[in-house]
């Protein structure tokens, strides 16, 4: 790996259990989706996407272990990996990882390999900037799995895991840890891991496939918030953090060089005058850094942020309906043109046009129907080069 360029800046994604994927071809958009295994669902969708037209042709259904829930892909958008509920081999009682070869005309998944991803309810998979790394989140047993990626982009056998330990204020939730999302620090040795059960943003340090703490252990939230994914404008030392709990939005900066971390600001991503129950999941900022967004299950919608470029901080510009129930994830189109919500449990994932100078969202009627969909990510894909946007 290089050495970090730019200490505290750098480009996260986020995070959930079923992810939602684009690649654009020279010939065609496809459209992946992971799902629960719930309600009739096949595994893994692939979907042909016309974009003057807005209208989708399935592709493909690809058959995995049970849920394959959260979608990466390799940087130059050849493979693709999911995290499985489903154990394999001598780990029945694990979840598993499963590799798939992209094919480079046609966007059709072949499988090539799964291996156990060595801990309880994997959630989330990533890869590092490099494609050499495979990072595993595990919410049920609180642990993290590295894997090398061979030169085919089969999975190889486990590097290295860490069991975090310990929980926080809310007994309930937060009697024991739950990583939820990983995010390498692009161009760097050090990648972040959001433990939700103890309201931390652990960072480590990568060698070779050996884990060792940071100079900085951990970024801390508030107390009771339930930190679950993370994303960063590219340029800028500011994270935000979608906090699941309290329903909170929190900015914070990094500066590894200085070994400095500080929360600047903390908001609400409700409404004033919602009164119900509410989890935030995923959180994503478009390609310019203009506009952040976060997902509300409960209030189902989208709350919409402007970010200040000078500091960094947010100001709330208002909330869009998912147009569905609970929009565990969602994400923005490569060419900024739309935000794809996935609605988990009422089986549809909606599209919605961005104004890039507003950052409002305006629902354009067209809708698929999935099964159980969860989380969204897409990769553009041209001639001779491939460029990932999540």
């Amino acid at each position: 790996m290089k050495n970090l360029h730019h200490y505290g800046i750098f480009s996260l994604t986020t995070f959930a259990i079923v992810c939602l994927l684009a690649v654009s071809s020279l010939a065609q958009e496809v459209l992946y989706v992971g799902t629960y295994s719930v309600r009739g669902s096949e595994g893994i969708y692939a979907y042909t996407f016309d974009r003057e037209q807005q209208t989708f042709e399935l592709l493909q259904t690809s058959t995995t272990l049970e849920s394959p829930s959260f979608l990466a892909f390799s940087p130059d958008g050849q493979h693709l990996y999911s995290t499985n509920r489903g154990g394999v081999g001598s780990q029945p009682d694990a979840g598993s990882v499963s590799a798939f070869a992209i094919a480079p005309a046609s966007g059709k998944l072949t499988a090539l390999n799964e291996v156990s991803s060595y801990g309880i309810s994997p959630c989330h998979v990533e890869v590092d900037d490099e494609g050499n790394w495979l990072y595993v989140s595990h919410y049920g047993g609180g642990s993290l799995s590295v894997f090398p990626i061979g030169a085919e982009g089969e999975i190889g056998e486990l590097a290295d895991s860490v069991q975090h330990t310990g929980g926080s204020v809310n007994e309930e939730r937060q009697s024991a840890p739950h990583v939820h999302s990983i995010q390498p620090i692009p161009q760097s040795d050090y990648f972040i891991v959001a433990d939700l059960g103890l309201d931390q943003l652990k960072i480590y340090q990568m060698d070779e496939g050996d884990i060792s703490a940071a100079p900085i252990p951990y970024i801390a939230t508030e107390p009771g918030a339930g930190p679950r994914h993370f994303v960063q404008a590219e340029g800028t030392p500011y994270i935000y953090v979608a906090e699941e709990m309290t329903s909170t939005v929190s900015v914070h900066t990094l500066d590894m060089q200085q070994e400095e971390t500080r929360q600047i600001q903390r908001l609400s991503t409700l409404p004033d005058d919602f009164s119900g129950s509410n989890s935030v999941a995923d959180i994503h900022i478009s390609s310019d850094g203009k506009f952040l967004y976060v997902s509300n299950r409960g209030h189902n919608s989208l709350a919409i942020f402007e970010v200040n470029a000078e500091d960094g901080t947010l100001t709330p510009r208002g909330h869009q309906s998912s147009m569905g129930e609970i929009p565990r994830n969602f994400m923005i189109d490569p060419k900024g043109e739309f935000v794809l919500v996935a609605n988990q449990d009422t089986d549809n994932v909606v599209f919605f046009q961005r104004d890039t100078a507003t950052g409002q969202l305006t629902p354009t009627g067209m809708e698929l129907s999935v099964p159980s969909p969860v989380c969204l990510m897409m990769t553009d894909t041209g001639q001779g080069s491939t460029e990932v946007r999540k």
